[in-house]
């Protein structure tokens, strides 16, 4: 396994090496667009991203609201959206394309059907979304997890982007409720356990990956803010659905020599933080607030190498600016690009 890991990265890096001592932008959105009136704003941002020269662009899930339709119309009009970025798309699925589409005002839909859609519509090569897609690594090409195509990753210069798809709504551990009734596609939650555990596979992967290639940096992209959301038992769930993943990220952070950043989104509030502690959020007894920590959390054991910020979204149709600089203590500056025709 780790030849067949130093393989792929040698033959990714390659053609970026004249690169990877200079500083490039990538943008970083989601949560957007929320309903037909944001959909203005949101081609607004995609033109503001395309006037600014950015390397690369992610949307870290829900290409729609929660009270929205899960039409088939819905994810062609995204995938449109997404090929008009003059920059290579990496995209991470969120809760409101899939979990959250047996919503009476979603279309009722069955959400493992509606998954398998967003599958075959958005990753059906190795190549990313955008006008100027690049080749990535995809999970589905190692053994065991054919089918998590969504999972990829990207080294570009000295830092490793990776997607994991972990959506919100309880990354769909236990979603026994819909909008207060019992929901007639629970699965006993099988679909939880096997993606939980190719998610687990692939965050060990990346670090590997990126501990063998020396480098800088780690941006995870993923939906769900796993922080304020860490204890949200809104599905009829009892245990948090990112009790694993916060687990298995506080030990490769800790032990990676180089800085780590994840993207999110789901609740809505811009920020960047470094929320991530030897207890936190795990230690959070009840549901947090989306604006800040739980109430019972301490900074003594705060973990300095990561950051997590959380992209504009729902009625914010905005986007983060984050610069990626080839200097080992300093590789990610992040900047609100605010703008003032979408406030």
């Amino acid at each position: 396994m780790k030849t067949y890991l130093l393989l792929w990265t040698t033959l990714t890096v390659l053609p970026l090496t004249l690169s990877a001592q200079r500083s490039f932008d990538v943008a970083l959105i989601g949560d957007m667009p929320y309903g037909a009136a944001a959909e203005p704003m949101y081609e607004r941002v995609i033109a503001d991203i395309n006037s600014r020269g950015v390397e690369l662009t992610a949307h870290i899930g829900d290409t729609k609201s929660g009270s929205t339709r899960c039409d088939d119309s819905h994810y062609q009009q995204a995938l449109n959206w997404f090929n008009s970025f003059e920059s290579p798309v990496l995209y991470s699925v969120g809760d409101n394309e899939w979990t959250d589409c047996m919503r009476a005002n979603n279309g009722a839909y069955d959400p493992l059907i509606r998954l398998d859609l967003v599958r075959r519509t958005y990753f059906s090569t190795n190549m990313s979304l955008g006008r100027k897609p690049v080749p990535l690594k995809r999970q589905s090409d190692t053994s065991g997890f054919s089918l998590y195509r969504e999972n990829a990753m990207l080294i570009k210069g000295k830092v490793l982007f990776v997607t994991i798809h972990s959506p919100g709504s309880n990354n769909n551990l236990e979603y026994k409720l819909t909008q207060g009734t019992p929901n007639p596609f629970y699965d006993s939650d099988r679909e939880y356990t096997a993606r939980n555990a190719a998610n687990l596979a692939w965050l060990q992967s990346a670090f590997a990956t990126a501990k063998e290639q020396d480098l800088y940096g780690i941006m995870i992209l993923t939906q769900a803010n796993m922080f304020e959301a860490f204890g949200d038992n809104s599905t009829g769930s009892s245990k948090s659905g990112y009790a694993d993943f916060i687990k298995a990220l506080r030990k490769e952070v800790q032990e990676f020599a180089g800085q780590v950043v994840m993207v999110s989104g789901d609740t809505h509030y811009m920020r960047v933080d470094k929320p991530l502690t030897l207890t936190y959020p795990d230690s959070c007894p009840a549901p947090a607030t989306s604006t800040g920590l739980c109430p019972a959390v301490e900074s003594a054991g705060r973990i300095l190498n990561f950051t997590r910020v959380e992209v504009p979204g729902s009625s914010d149709v905005h986007w983060v600016r984050c610069r990626i600089r080839a200097n080992r203590k300093n590789v990610f500056q992040f900047n609100f690009m605010i703008l003032p025709d979408n406030q």
